[in-house]
C-alpha cells in the first residue's frame, strides 16, 4: 500500500514542473529570435556607421540654408556669365558684319520719302522749264537767322505725339483725310500751329493719295477742293504741295491753283519737288510772296545723315536769314530731331507763319 502512494506522487510531480518552466522556455526562445533579428539588422545596414556618417556631415555642414543660398548665388552667376558669353558673341558677329559692309561699300538704306523721291525722277527726266531766280529780303531783322522744319505727310495720331514732345517749334503739315487717315482734321486742332499737304500730281509716283489735284482739273475743280479743305481745317493758312512735279511745272495748272489759292485767301509753299517748278514766276504774276523749300533733311534713314543735313539747313539760314527744311514723320527723323537742340543755338527755330510775315521776295 506505501509503495502505490509513492508512485502517484512522482507523478504529479513531473507535471508540476513543465507548466512551472512553460513560459520561461517560451521567453528564452523569443529572447533569442530578437537578439538573432537585431544582428541581422545591425550586420546587414551597418547602424553604427550611418550613424557615424550623419554625424560627420553635421560636422561638416554646420549650416545646410546657407550652403543653399550660396549654391542659388552660384546658379545664378553661371547664368549670368552664361548670357554675357551670348551677348559678346553676337556683338563679335555684328562687327564682323559691319566689317563686310564697309568693304562691300554698301549705302544706308533709303527712306521713300514721297517729295523727296518726286524731286529725284523729275531731275532725272531732264526737262527744260527753267524757274527763275527768288532773291528774299528781310523786312524786319531778327537777332539770330530763322528755321522752319515742316514735317510733312502728318497723317496718324502716334506721329501727332511724337512731333509734340519734341523741344522746340516745328511746322507740321498734314494730309487731307482720305480712308486711311480719316481723322487728320481732328488731329489738327491737337496743334498750335500747323498746314496742309495738299497732293499735287507727279511725274512718276506710284502711290497718288486720293484727289490728288492733276494737270487737267478746271478752276471750278481746284476751287472746290480748297473750299472743303477750308471746312475740314478752319485755322489753316498755309498749303505745300504733296508730290506734284508734274503739277508745279506746268504753267496752267499753276495759275488756276494761284487763283484758287488768292480766292480763298490761301497761301503756297513750295516744296520744291521738281527743279522746273514756275511757282515763283505765277506767284509774281499774281503779287504774292512765296516761299520755297531749301533743303530735304531724311532722304536717307539714318540719324548722322539728317543731322547733316540740319547743319546745311542751319548755314543757308545764316547766308540769307532765313531756311526752310522739309522732313516726314519717321521713326528716324523725329529721333534725330529730339536728340539735336544743341545744332540749333544760332538760329531761332521758328514756324513758317513767323518766317511768311517777316520776309518779303521779289522776282527776277
Amino acid at each position: 500500500m506505501t509503495k502505490k502512494r509513492k508512485t502517484k506522487k512522482t507523478k504529479k510531480r513531473k507535471v508540476s514542473l513543465l507548466k512551472r518552466y512553460q513560459k520561461l522556455f517560451y521567453i528564452l526562445i523569443f529572447t533569442a529570435l530578437a537578439v538573432l533579428s537585431a544582428f541581422t539588422i545591425y550586420s546587414t545596414f551597418d547602424i553604427k556607421s550611418l550613424f557615424k556618417e550623419k554625424k560627420r556631415e553635421r560636422n561638416r555642414y554646420p549650416n545646410r540654408e546657407l550652403l543653399k543660398k550660396i549654391n542659388k548665388m552660384l546658379n545664378e552667376e553661371r547664368k549670368r556669365v552664361d548670357i554675357l558669353k551670348r551677348e559678346l558673341k553676337r556683338e563679335k558677329e555684328r562687327k564682323k558684319s559691319i566689317s563686310i559692309d564697309k568693304k562691300k561699300k554698301i549705302a544706308p538704306k533709303k527712306i521713300v520719302s514721297s517729295e523727296a523721291l518726286d524731286y529725284k525722277k523729275s531731275l532725272e527726266n531732264n526737262a527744260t522749264i527753267k524757274a527763275p531766280k527768288i532773291h528774299y529780303n528781310l523786312s524786319v531783322k531778327s537777332q539770330k537767322p530763322l528755321l522752319a522744319i515742316i514735317i510733312d505727310d502728318v497723317s496718324f495720331a502716334s506721329e501727332v505725339q511724337k512731333i509734340k514732345s519734341l523741344p522746340f517749334k516745328v511746322t507740321p503739315s498734314l494730309l487731307p483725310p482720305t480712308k486711311r487717315h480719316p481723322n487728320t482734321p481732328a488731329l489738327a486742332r491737337e496743334f498750335e500751329f500747323y498746314m496742309v499737304h495738299l497732293p499735287l500730281e507727279a511725274l512718276n509716283y506710284a502711290h497718288p493719295e486720293p484727289k490728288t489735284l492733276l494737270t487737267t482739273d478746271t478752276k471750278e475743280h481746284i476751287d472746290n477742293r480748297l473750299q472743303n479743305i477750308k471746312k475740314w481745317f478752319p485755322r489753316d493758312r498755309f498749303l505745300n504741295n504733296h508730290t506734284g512735279s508734274k503739277f508745279t511745272s506746268n504753267l496752267q495748272a499753276m495759275t488756276r491753283l494761284f487763283s484758287a489759292f488768292d480766292k480763298n485767301g490761301l497761301i503756297f509753299v513750295d516744296s520744291r519737288t521738281t527743279a522746273n517748278s514756275v511757282a515763283s514766276k505765277v506767284a509774281k504774276k499774281f503779287g504774292k510772296k512765296l516761299l520755297n523749300r531749301d533743303i530735304f533733311i531724311d532722304n536717307i534713314a539714318d540719324i548722322s545723315y539728317i543731322q547733316n543735313q540740319l547743319k546745311k539747313a542751319i548755314k543757308k539760314a545764316k547766308a540769307k536769314g532765313f531756311a526752310i527744311a522739309i522732313g516726314h514723320p519717321h521713326p528716324k527723323t523725329l529721333q534725330a530731331l529730339k536728340i539735336s537742340k544743341s545744332l540749333f543755338k544760332d538760329v531761332e527755330l521758328v514756324y513758317i507763319g513767323t518766317i511768311y510775315e517777316k520776309v518779303k521776295t521779289d522776282t527776277k
